[in-house]
């Protein structure tokens, strides 16, 4: 069975490009990720820097793709749980995965 992505981290300072709904969810900025990646990951979380706990995380209850720069990218909406979490996941630059 294949690996999947179950949990991603951004590196997203001061809330770019972040949309906060105030009914306890919010979408996050756009990233530039695998479509399987987008399709299986459960939890998103983003940081001010990998140094730090993240600021929102949560549930991925929806996913979309939008242009960004000329370029498809996705935006999840989340359901924050309010329980911050510490950097995880391989990846490089700013973006950590989690298999699972």
């Amino acid at each position: 069975m294949a690996r999947r992505v179950v949990e991603m981290h951004f590196v997203c300072r001061d809330d770019l490009n972040v949309t906060d709904f105030g009914d306890g969810t919010f979408e996050t900025g756009v990233w530039y990720v695998a479509a399987e990646a987008a399709r299986t990951v459960r939890m998103v979380a983003l940081h001010q820097d990998k140094f730090s706990p993240s600021y929102r995380q949560g549930t991925v209850i929806g996913r979309r793709t939008t242009m960004y720069q000329g370029k498809a990218r996705y935006v999840f909406r989340v359901r924050d749980d309010g329980k911050p979490l510490r950097w995880a996941g391989g990846g490089s630059g700013e973006k950590g995965y989690v298999y699972g």
